[in-house]
């Protein structure tokens, strides 16, 4: 299986010379906000954000932190991102011109800090990758890239997980987004806004 991943986005940060080279050889991105001709979306399990969550709880536990809330407004966010990546082929963590931040902001969300991990991938043969190895691999991933594997270990307190499918000609692609906040110092906390649930 190839993957794409992006580098860790701190809050108020810019990709440095490394994130910029990452972009370049993971994967090659479209210009353009639009889907390509050849692409549509494809289901996944409902039970996708729980692979990722359980297992980024248990990575956290492993090196004696705290377990991290799901965060309904974080995760519109993060599957609203994940989508916008997955359609228009794009990478990075301003693919859309704006940060994890100001994406956040959008769903009605103030933090503190914020830090994001995204993911790409799919089979070379063009087949359809179980959903669990899908979401194994990009946890894999995460942990061994030294950056993505301190956002796992962020001293957040929430997170927003966004899961999607996107097929591009012969490429079923899933593309996975973590938003990490910490919103310890707001001194009155905003009540989080409802959201439909989320299908991936």
């Amino acid at each position: 299986m190839r993957k794409g991943a992006g580098m860790l986005g701190g809050a108020g940060r810019r990709p440095g010379a490394a994130s910029l080279f990452l972009l370049v050889v993971a994967i090659a991105a479209q210009v353009g906000g639009t889907a390509p001709a050849n692409a549509q979306q494809f289901s996944v399990p409902s039970n996708a954000r729980t692979l990722i969550l359980d297992a980024t709880n248990a990575y956290r536990a492993e090196n004696g932190l705290p377990p991290l809330r799901l965060s309904p407004g974080a995760s519109k966010a993060a599957q609203d991102y994940a989508k916008y990546l997955a359609s228009t082929d794009k990478v990075g963590h301003r693919a859309d011109g704006r940060s994890a931040r100001d994406r956040l902001k959008a769903v009605g969300m103030e933090v503190c800090h914020v830090w994001e991990n995204w993911h790409k991938s799919w089979a070379d043969d063009g087949s359809r990758v179980p959903v669990e190895e899908a979401m194994a691999k990009a946890m894999t991933f995460w942990k061994n890239s030294p950056g993505h594997e301190r956002t796992l270990r962020a001293p957040a307190r929430e997170i927003g997980i966004g899961v999607i499918g996107w097929k591009h000609g012969k490429r079923w692609i899933y593309t996975e987004v973590q938003v990490f906040m910490d919103r310890s110092c707001l001194k009155r906390r905003p009540k989080e806004r409802a959201f439909p649930p989320i299908v991936p």
